[in-house]
């Protein structure tokens, strides 16, 4: 009998033992899973975070691009009106009426001939146009400017289309109305956008 009580006693602390141990096992497991638990909470939280300031960062950069597109569509659009005018200066100048076109060459040479003497260099079918007396004309203009007028025509033509090109001792100078407008181009095509768009110039 004392021996079976002892070996109950045995089976009763080892079964006692075993639950505390489950217990101790249970308790551990749930404190890993509450741990585990928190961890992955704290990661989603973070990853939601993350994505949060992935889609605003997102959205800032869509925002971005979309203002970046839309002014380089607004300057594309400045860019192509602008050349529009200009080409349509180019045109307008190349089918000058005679007296104004004259008038212009009058100007270019007066404005830019420093001894009166210089050659003018013209196009194939603006030759006979000097011949028949814009020559005389412009020469004497430059007499009644004070200078020489003493300019005559260069045997070669001109490769540009329309303008003057005078030959000067020291230097020359290039009064085509490519040059020309290109030139007035340079220096007013802010003007010429602020005229044209107002405000929207920056």
């Amino acid at each position: 009998m004392a021996i079976n009580k002892i070996i109950l006693k045995i089976q009763e602390e080892a079964s006692q033992e075993v639950a505390e141990l489950l217990a101790a096992a249970k308790n551990k497991a749930a404190a890993s899973s509450n741990k585990i638990n928190d961890a992955a909470m704290a990661k989603v939280e973070e990853i939601k975070e993350l994505s949060e300031v992935d889609a605003v960062e997102v959205a800032r950069r869509q925002l971005l691009i979309a203002e970046l597109e839309a002014r380089k569509n607004t300057l594309d659009r400045k860019r192509k009106v602008i050349e529009e005018v200009f080409t349509q200066a180019e045109n307008e100048l190349a089918n000058l009426p005679q007296d104004k076109w004259e008038k212009l060459i009058i100007s270019t040479v007066l404005n830019a001939s420093e001894t009166g003497t210089e050659k003018l260099c013209v196009p194939l079918a603006d030759i006979e146009k000097y011949k028949s007396g814009l020559l005389a004309k412009i020469n004497a203009a430059l007499v009644k400017a004070g200078k020489k007028g003493e300019l005559t025509l260069a045997e070669e033509t001109a490769k540009f289309a329309g303008g003057v090109l005078l030959i000067g001792q020291n230097s020359d100078f290039d009064g085509s109305f490519e040059t020309i407008l290109r030139e007035v181009r340079r220096k007013s095509e802010r003007e010429v956008a602020s005229l044209l768009f107002g405000a929207e110039v920056n």
